[in-house]
């Protein structure tokens, strides 16, 4: 196998410090000066404690633009003092690596600046203490908030049932409590918040969402705004409620949730009955609307993997069977490879010489006085390696046994001819038996990685209820998310049962997650069929094809087809079988539907082509072989995997250049060993890939090079290289055309 990664122009990608700096900044300018009860918020100083020093810096800066124009800067001298020699620590030495640690170094850092401020202004005993207050809630939200983003560092999660959940959940009553003191006329924006999370987190965990979310963003609102946060401590109760309707339409559940708020505000008497807690609701009502509900299992699950979990010996055990087998193989070829060292090299010519001459009168004068010449006839015989009896050589010409020394040396050679194809074909046999093995071990080794694709249990018991509600069964419902954090939904049913309801799944799904969900290809195996729908990727593909058969025939032996994997990515596939018309088709069909059912069922790509080789060289006496080119298209990264067995260059268009992609190696079905190249390509939105069979004569490359630089229109580009296939090939075209082009857009 080759793999080949070419150096084109990779798609620049916001830094990681930019994010950090960006995200800094805004935490900084909206979260300083704020309260938690009584006690400014330590939020800035935490957060730029757990960042690095750019991301540090940028609080510092967000923080003074946000004192200045709220004219405190005064009052929160030390704070200020504090945050500075948090990013003068960070950028003079590495964070702690401990929660403890990070605990200790920002509380004492608030701490001495409080001191400091209190020897120089001549602070009263009573500031004194509110300083130390003050430092020992810094030093507590630097430990949660250590623990937070430690998690999310590592993996990019946030497992509830751990400490981790818990520290996440006092994060989120800081941040309540901050955004509380933001009091809009009518509003507050932390109550809003509140209303908001508590209804995704019961529609997301049910009932205990909602009771839990509902009373830690309540705890929230009452730190940072008492006025305004008495009226939320009926978010527990309202959280509770549309818990048992998680089921139901978004709709449904703000619109229950709202209704039972307010009775319950008036239910409770008129200090709470108030316009702003009544717009409150209301609006955080409508922000659930238009938030994903789904967004948060991206980052907040119930537990993580871990060694426990019962994939984990499934997958060690494939990977132990994996590591068998590549252990097997090399065994095999270091053996095969010994082998021949040891075979014994026959002495045809004293073999014969024994049987023939051995009872012969004449063996002393035709060994002795004629050895030179007797030695030289035998070895003429031997040479011959026809089917046929070797001529009698002139030096033997004498010998009264020439037709008995003819029937040995042919019998030898017909001996040396069969030893010859059995030791070819053997070693044929052995490698496609090794390239079977290869192809196994590459299975193994992939299906170990999809067990630890990260299933939402929550998400697929609800999407299974939900079907069942609306009256489409299905065996089983999984919800499982792609390397790259985008929503795939399985449907497994028997016999067809969802055939044409698809897309009014579809639409009840994406009603239900308040999601853009798209219907992939169906998988079918027997009488069993998975339905499929994917999160829309942030890249769309359009693409068009065109065929042209051989003058002589009417049926072209080329074939192209696209069809999606299990992540929802596309590939486009074009075979060119041997010569042209229906046995050519035959290959060229045969190639690509293996091809489309191993990548369908969850087989590599490498894994499969060393598969269809096998299955190619196998299947018919006869040689028949058959070029493979894929285009395999990551729609969340942008990214193009080209593999090419035989096949034409490829030509793309990208960021207005125009390069092109081949590669020496052989068709599938012709060599005991799959040969594919695999190249990665970076693109841009509007790079365009042409894939061509060889029936494009190379002369059209300037004409395509000049269509792709001029124009986007796909169905033009491949209908005037169809249209001027002729003329390059001078009006005598014998080989079959096939162009497929593909475009990528935003979705």
């Amino acid at each position: 196998m080759r793999n080949q990664n070419p150096q084109l122009l990779r798609r620049p990608r916001i830094p990681h410090f930019a994010l950090e700096g960006g995200g800094g900044f805004l935490s900084g300018l909206l979260l300083a000066g704020t309260f938690v009860g009584t006690m400014t918020s330590p939020l800035p100083i935490a957060i730029a404690a757990n960042l690095s020093s750019v991301g540090a810096a940028a609080v510092l800066v967000g923080s003074l633009i946000s004192y200045m124009l709220s004219g405190t800067m005064l009052d929160n001298l030390p704070l200020v003092f504090a945050l500075v020699v948090v990013v003068c620590l960070r950028m003079l030495k590495h964070p702690p690596k401990t929660a403890a640690g990070m605990a200790c170094s920002t509380g004492l850092c608030v701490f001495l600046s409080g001191i400091a401020v209190s020897l120089i202004f001549h602070a009263s005993g009573a500031e004194v203490i509110g300083y130390t207050m003050t430092a020992g809630l810094t030093g507590c939200a630097s430990y949660f908030m250590h623990a937070v983003f430690h998690s999310m560092r590592k993996t990019g999660k946030i497992p509830l049932r751990s400490t981790d959940g818990c520290a996440a959940a006092v994060v989120l009553i800081l941040t309540i409590a901050a955004l509380s003191c933001y009091g809009i006329p009518a509003m507050n924006a932390g109550c809003v918040i509140s209303a908001a999370i508590t209804l995704i987190g019961a529609r997301k965990f049910r009932c205990a969402g909602g009771v839990i979310c509902g009373a830690l963003t309540a705890c929230g609102t009452i730190l940072g705004a008492p006025d305004a946060g008495m009226p939320m401590l009926i978010l527990p109760v309202a959280g509770l409620l549309v818990g048992y309707l998680s089921d139901r339409n978004r709709f449904a559940i703000a619109s229950v949730f709202f209704f039972f708020s307010l009775m319950a505000l008036i239910t409770f008497g008129t200090d709470l009955l108030q316009f702003s807690a009544v717009l409150n609701l209301f609006l955080g009502s409508v922000a659930f609307l238009f938030l994903d509900a789904a967004c948060l299992d991206k980052w907040l699950v119930t537990d993580l993997p871990d060694s426990s979990d019962s994939t984990q010996p499934i997958s060690s055990r494939l990977q132990y069977m994996a590591s068998a087998i590549h252990s097997v193989r090399e065994d095999t070829n270091a053996i095969a490879a010994l082998l021949p060292q040891e075979e014994l090299t026959r002495d045809i010519t004293r073999e014969v010489c024994e049987t023939v001459c051995g009872s012969c009168r004449s063996k002393l004068r035709c060994w002795e006085s004629e050895y030179e010449e007797t030695l030289a006839g035998f070895r003429k015989m031997e040479s011959h390696t026809g089917a046929d009896l070797p001529p009698v050589p002139p030096e033997l010409a004498h010998c009264s046994r020439t037709e008995r020394l003819r029937a040995l040396f042919s019998r030898h050679a017909a001996d040396h001819r069969k030893a010859r194809f059995l030791a070819a074909r053997t070693a044929e046999s052995r490698t496609v038996l090794l390239e079977q093995l290869a192809a196994a071990e590459d299975l193994l080794t992939s299906t170990s990685c999809q067990l630890h694709v990260r299933y939402s249990s929550e998400l697929s018991e609800s999407v299974r209820r939900r079907l069942i509600r609306y009256g489409y069964p299905c065996d089983s419902a999984a919800v499982y998310y792609t390397n790259s954090e985008r929503m795939i939904i399985e449907m497994c049913c028997q016999n067809h049962e969802l055939d044409g309801c698809l897309p009014t799944i579809r639409h009840i799904l994406s009603e239900s997650l308040n999601l853009t969900l798209e219907e992939l290809d169906p998988i079918y195996s027997g009488d069993c069929v998975r339905y499929r729908l994917c999160q829309r990727p942030k890249y769309r593909l359009e693409h068009y094809s065109s065929a042209l058969h051989a003058h002589q025939e009417t049926i072209s032996g080329d074939t192209a087809i696209a069809f999606t994997d299990n992540a929802g990515n596309p590939y486009l596939v074009l075979s060119d079988g041997m010569g042209t018309g229906k046995n050519a088709a035959v290959e060229s069909r045969m190639t690509t539907e293996m091809f489309r059912k191993f990548i369908s069922g969850g087989v590599s790509g490498t894994a499969a082509v060393r598969m269809m080789n096998g299955l190619l060289l196998t299947k018919s006496p006869q040689e028949t072989f058959a070029t493979l080119d894929v285009a395999q298209f990551d729609l969340d990264a942008g990214e193009l995997t080209m593999m090419k067995s035989g096949a034409a260059a490829t030509l793309i268009r990208h960021a207005g250049k125009v390069s092109r992609i081949s590669a020496q190696t052989f068709p599938l079905g012709l060599e005991p060993e799959g040969e594919t190249a695999v190249r990665h390509v970076s693109l841009y939105p509007d790079d365009i890939i042409l894939m061509l069979s060889d029936g494009v004569s190379e002369d059209a490359y300037p004409l395509i090079r000049q269509l792709l630089e001029s124009s986007s229109d796909l169905e033009q580009i491949v209908t005037e290289i169809c249209q001027k296939a002729d003329i390059f090939a001078g009006g005598n075209r014998r080989d079959d055309v096939t162009v497929c082009a593909a475009r990528l857009l935003p979705s």
